[in-house]
């Protein structure tokens, strides 16, 4: 870069110095998403891989049961869970069953959607890892535990800059309003 040229354009005094930072590093853990739509598509090949058609047939038919609350919802999330324990519908049930509990089956669901799930795509784009760290900022902050609040906000700025609501609108614009 030709430092004195860029000196005089940023307006700088002769006592600065410019450097260039170029950090180089990888994501841990999830890495980001830039393309939801893609991600969902390779996220349901891979569960009909695991599962097969029919097995996918009945996993819709019992994520769909749990999400009508109607007769039967309860046990539809537990045969999600022990028959099909890595599919993603089970994933988005378990976020919806954390965001239906309160106190500490809340907290104990949302950490599991984030330790389980968190490759899991709701059908808008909306992401469970993200979405869980949301709702259990929140919870942590309500507790007065606002320095593992923010260590989750953080996660959600640094493993899922793309991650949105179920609304479209980014989480990067909810974070503050949830603080």
């Amino acid at each position: 870069m030709d430092r004195e040229k860029l000196k005089k354009g940023l307006g700088l005094a002769d006592n600065m110095t410019l450097h260039l930072n170029h950090p180089v590093g990888h994501f841990v853990g999830a890495s980001p998403v830039a393309d939801p739509r893609a991600a969902i598509r390779e996220r349901t090949a891979k569960d009909v891989a695991e599962y097969g058609r029919d097995g996918m047939r009945e996993i819709e038919r019992l994520y769909r049961l749990y999400s009508s609350r109607g007769e039967g919802s309860a046990d539809a999330l537990s045969t999600l869970c022990e028959k099909y324990p890595k599919a993603n519908r089970t994933g988005c049930a378990v976020m919806y069953a954390a965001q239906r509990a309160s106190g500490e089956e809340r907290v104990k669901l949302l950490k599991r959607a984030i330790d389980d799930y968190g490759d899991c795509f709701y059908g808008d784009g909306a992401q469970v890892g993200a979405y869980a760290r949301l709702y259990l900022a929140g919870e942590l902050a309500r507790s007065g535990d606002t320095a593992g609040a923010e260590k989750l906000y953080g996660e959600i700025r640094t493993l899922y800059p793309n991650a949105h609501a179920h609304n479209g609108k980014p989480l990067s614009e909810v974070i503050p309003a949830a603080k």
